[in-house]
């Protein structure tokens, strides 16, 4: 098919076999009647008709504009305008819209799977329908036409089509040769927001044709594919569907102490903040300690120095900390430093503000030189969670605003120590007036309410149910998630998920679980015992689902082996 030129100048002998052509057409040029003829267009405004021509190819492959027969371009390889193109792919789209000027535009994307880009057709009313009909959504084709920034909408686009020809399907069937087939059980399906974008029931097809005897729906928060995933099987079809979810945890069965040994309030505690190199422990080195005793509410003695980490320090660090190189170099090692820190502490139980982070590196630090170390622990972003429920988020700077205290250098660890050690003291005074003296009766102030889990962090969780107990039970979850304790995105409380675990299998999902999530930060083993016990099974995922974290400057993995590393932990 292509648009005619203006044959107004065209000899009587041309126009009358044009005329016989839009006869049989029934006033309209026929594409498949003949290889060239005349139409007619709208009255001109002068009493006389306008009129263009069809010219066809003698190649029936051709489906618009004229033969051609050119190497074509990768998409991707596509850099600006770069003049006339020839293309194959795929079309994902088509859609079109009438103009003003009577035409009609008809816009379709087209892909060859390295990328994408946009064809536009300015198509004369008399042949539209006709156009269209050649170009649907699904088919492969080959176009050529010219590459140019849209006017419009400032995309890079395909205009000018001077050609479109049938193409076939290049892409190579995927096929499963395994013996054994595998059971996929966290599979998203378009119902996951910009994480799935295939329909369920072409899954469940593509599954049963690589032989497979099940697969799990896990679409994220929702059941909402659950009904399509049953009308996809055939009555006695002994393909089986896995219905679950992959939920958003909340951890509220953590306790506000941990290793609490009952002591009273008017006891000794050491509240300190380190600066590092980095997040993981286990590749972070600590450059700075710093720490402050309190003793019955009252700050009575002081700890702080810098470590030699023995290599040097990032710049974001330093940038972050005002810690260089230069400051660090004459102070000793953290062998020499953590032992005195230790020393400091005593029996004195340890407070933090996120905690997990300053304790975790400290515990590493100890088993790596041999020392004891097994405190009890307050967290007082816990403690401020309980205690000023009002505010939405508990960054250390947010909490000593909230209370009025002073925080200058914030993020040296000897300043930062010094205001946690006010904002604990404050919550000392807070907690007193509560009639709570010592840190088991602190420690039953743990249950949470809806407003504080609706404020905790999330981590992914994957539920599966095995009968129907357990599909009810999973109905009930994802309800009360989103009824109860919903904030951004649907919470499911582990002590929730523990009551009303009949019937349902527990995964612990993937690099956003909190299972992968400590390991990640290097949490101890007895705090990754602790998690692995929660789990019916451990979901480790191929290397390629995680490589996304090595293009992240900010990710503390950085080769294919560190991957590997943290998949034989788990």
């Amino acid at each position: 098919v292509s648009s005619g030129m203006d044959a107004g100048k065209a000899g009587e002998s041309g126009a009358g076999n044009g005329a016989n052509a839009g006869q049989k057409g029934g006033g309209r040029p026929q594409l498949n009647k003949g290889r060239k003829g005349w139409g007619h267009n709208k009255d001109n405004g002068f009493g006389e008709d306008k009129k263009f021509s069809v010219k066809r190819s003698n190649n029936p492959d051709v489906l618009y504009g004229r033969d051609f027969d050119d190497d074509f371009l990768d998409i991707e390889t596509i850099d600006g305008e770069i003049g006339e193109v020839t293309l194959r792919g795929q079309v994902l789209t088509c859609e079109n819209r009438e103009l003003r000027s009577g035409k009609f535009i008809l816009t379709f994307d087209i892909t060859d799977f390295t990328d994408t880009i946009t064809a536009k057709m300015f198509i004369r009313p008399e042949i539209f329908e006709e156009v269209k009909a050649v170009i649907q959504k699904g088919m492969f084709l080959k176009i050529k036409g010219v590459t140019t920034i849209d006017k419009f909408d400032g995309e890079l686009t395909l205009g000018s089509i001077v050609g479109i020809k049938k193409g076939e399907d290049f892409t190579s069937k995927r096929i499963d040769s395994s013996i054994e087939k595998r059971v996929e059980l966290h599979c998203h399906t378009k119902m996951s927001d910009m994480d799935g974008v295939s329909e369920v029931k072409d899954i469940i097809k593509r599954a049963k044709k690589w032989g497979m005897s099940s697969i799990a729906v896990t679409d994220h928060g929702c059941v909402q594919a659950f009904p399509d995933a049953n009308h996809a099987l055939d009555k006695g079809d002994s393909f089986k569907v896995i219905y679950g979810v992959e939920g958003y945890l909340v951890d509220d069965t953590k306790q506000l102490v941990e290793h609490s040994r009952g002591q009273s309030f008017k006891d000794s505690y050491v509240v300190f903040d380190i600066e590092t190199t980095g997040l993981a422990p286990s590749k972070n080195r600590i450059i700075e300690i710093g720490a402050v005793k309190v003793v019955d509410g009252v700050i009575t003695d002081r700890f702080s120095s810098f470590v030699n980490p023995d290599v040097p320090i990032p710049f974001d660090i330093e940038k972050l900390t005002g810690i260089n190189d230069a400051m660090v170099l004459p102070s000793p090692k953290i062998d020499v430093v953590l032992p005195q820190f230790l020393e400091f502490v005593g029996d004195s139980a340890l407070v933090a503000h996120n905690a997990g982070f300053d304790v975790s590196f400290i515990s590493h630090n100890a088993e790596e030189l041999g020392l004891a170390f097994e405190p009890t622990v307050l967290d007082t972003v816990s403690l401020a969670r309980l205690l000023l429920p009002n505010l939405n988020r508990f960054k250390l700077d947010t909490v000593a605003k909230a209370l009025n205290i002073s925080l200058q250098n914030h993020h040296r660890a000897v300043d930062d120590a010094g205001a946690t050690a006010e904002i604990f003291t404050a919550f000392i005074k807070m907690l007193r007036g509560r009639d709570i003296e010592d840190l088991d009766q602190l420690n039953g102030l743990s249950a949470m309410d809806a407003q504080t889990i609706m404020k905790l962090p999330t981590s992914h969780v994957i539920i599966l149910a095995k009968n129907d107990i357990g599909r009810v039970n999973l109905y009930r979850l994802v309800s009360w998630s989103h009824l109860d304790y919903f904030s951004r995105r649907p919470r499911i409380p582990k002590s929730i998920l523990n009551a009303h675990r009949e019937g349902l299998i527990i995964g612990s999902a993937c690099e956003a679980g909190e299972l992968y999530q400590a390991l990640l930060r290097g949490a101890p083993d007895a705090e990754i015992s602790r998690l692995v016990n929660f789990y019916d099974y451990l979901e480790i995922q191929p290397l390629g689902n995680n490589a996304f974290m090595l293009r992240d400057e900010k990710s503390t993995v950085k080769t294919k082996e560190d991957l590997i590393e943290i998949n034989k932990k788990s």
